[in-house]
């Protein structure tokens, strides 16, 4: 599938803005219908992240949500740089939960 020249520019801008800022460990969530999988890497924001995820061939598809991980909850090595699976990530966030579920248990409280 090939992006817009527009897409194009603006992806250019975002990772453009976004090296000046230092690299972080970042979870990248992917879903569509329901949890894809998800990636812990290095990058400098959610542009860089999602670029270095198609390079690795690490994107299964879907919308990717994407957010820095504080230091106090970065994962061992050995979890970065790979796809994941929801029962990989509960090893090391037992708590961990899809965005369906949590809206499950709000509508459930409501």
């Amino acid at each position: 599938m090939s992006i817009s020249a527009e897409l194009q520019k603006r992806r250019a801008e975002l990772l453009n803005a976004e090296s000046k800022d230092p690299l972080q460990v970042f979870y990248c969530s992917f879903a569509a219908e329901k949890f894809n999988g998800a990636v812990i890497l290095k990058a400098h924001g959610p542009a860089h992240a999602h670029l270095l995820c198609c390079e690795m061939g690490l994107n299964p598809g879907g919308e990717m949500l994407a957010f820095p991980i504080p230091t106090e909850y970065i994962p061992p090595e050995n979890f970065h740089d790979r796809l994941l699976s929801m029962q990989e990530i509960q090893l090391f966030w037992p708590d961990a939960k899809t965005i369906r579920e949590h809206e499950a248990e709000a509508d459930a409280r409501a």
